[in-house]
């Protein structure tokens, strides 16, 4: 990443500064608060992962472990004289659901008796089941079985109509010359970045060529930028060459305020595109931290932000498990587990309110 970015900034002038120099001027404060936020967050990343051992899976543990002891309840519970019909259907449903989450998510294998005993299908099936259809609307999946142009054969060109052999020969002309202005255009392009590659190659060579310094120790280190201002210029990257020039502290500030127009243009197109890399380094480590704590990715702008989520994740489930404690309490209970059921609704399905239908 580069350092210091702000040697680049083009001071205020009394004219001001036009368009171009003030899109440079942002395109480096961009750079310099993402080359700030993407440690941080990194950092914050890592101390999540660190205290998750300790600080969240044992309170996972406990709070799946309650939820268990409540499958075996109500397994215990469902042949009681307070429960017939509709009961039993919504007590088969609650224990199916909570067990398979519990086997397929959090090992408790000793639930699949349970849950064969309630459910239509066995617990390897229902497993199965499911991993086709992850597979079937997995997104990979889908774009291999997405049709494809196909080019006709030449047997088959030549059995085609002749408005229609036409036809394509037309749209393969205009392909190919479609490709040929592309490939102009990125020639030009390249030959027009090499003048400005080839400036501020020669100008960091004449800061740090070794063979200008008479101190041995800042020969070496001077042998050693070289070879990274060599490398640069070799693979005609103009971007590799401004982060040494950044990092190196070259940029002479009467040099930034006089640039032309042209120079100014391919500064501002490299440096978009180090943002642009940037965005997606910071993106990267953002849906790290969501697929940790449950943040929105977006919403990940700060260490801060990121910690506090935690802290509350962790708080928030230590409150869960004094919850779930209460209700597996009073659900030992079967007139009132009775009357969480009669509340409770199947998503997608009705039952009657009244106790004598149930």
């Amino acid at each position: 990443m580069m350092n210091n970015t702000s040697i680049l900034h083009i001071k205020e002038q009394k004219t001001g500064l036009n368009k171009r120099q003030k899109e440079f001027n942002l395109l480096l404060q961009n750079i310099e608060e993402l080359n700030r936020l993407i440690p941080e967050l990194e950092s914050a990343y890592e101390e999540m992962l660190q205290r998750i051992p300790t600080d969240l899976n044992p309170l996972i543990r406990e709070y799946q472990g309650f939820r268990a002891e409540i499958v075996h309840l109500m397994d215990r519970t469902y042949t009681n004289d307070l429960f017939r019909n509709a009961y039993q259907t919504k007590l088969a449903y609650l224990i199916t659901e909570s067990a398979f989450d519990l086997i397929v998510n959090y090992g408790f294998e000793d639930l699949k008796p349970v849950y064969n005993k309630y459910s239509d299908i066995d617990i390897e099936t229902a497993i199965q089941l499911q991993q086709e259809q992850f597979k079937i609307t997995d997104p990979a999946f889908l774009l291999e079985s997405e049709n494809k142009t196909e080019v006709p054969e030449e047997d088959e060109f030549h059995q085609l109509p002749e408005e229609e052999q036409q036809k394509i020969k037309a749209e393969q002309r205009a392909d190919r010359i479609a490709a040929q202005i592309r490939a102009a255009k990125l020639h030009a392009e390249q030959q027009k970045t090499s003048k400005t590659v080839r400036a501020v190659y020669m100008d960091l060579v004449k800061s740090f060529h070794p063979d200008l310094e008479t101190d041995d120790t800042e020969k070496v280190r001077r042998t050693d930028i070289m070879q990274q201002i060599t490398q640069a210029y070799q693979e005609n990257n103009l971007l590799k060459l401004l982060k040494l020039q950044i990092e190196l502290e070259r940029t002479d500030q009467d040099k930034l305020e006089n640039l032309t127009k042209n120079q100014l243009n391919y500064y501002n197109k490299m440096l978009k595109q180090q943002v642009e890399e940037l965005e997606a380094e910071k993106e990267a480590v953002q849906k790290k931290i969501a697929a940790v704590c449950g943040l929105p990715y977006q919403h990940a702008n700060s260490r801060t932000t990121v910690i506090v989520k935690f802290n509350t994740n962790v708080n928030e489930l230590k409150t869960e498990i004094k919850n779930i404690k209460i209700v597996l309490k009073n659900w030992k209970v079967p007139s009132q587990l009775k009357a969480y059921l009669k509340t409770y609704q199947i998503p997608n399905e009705k039952f009657p309110d009244d106790d004598d239908e149930l």
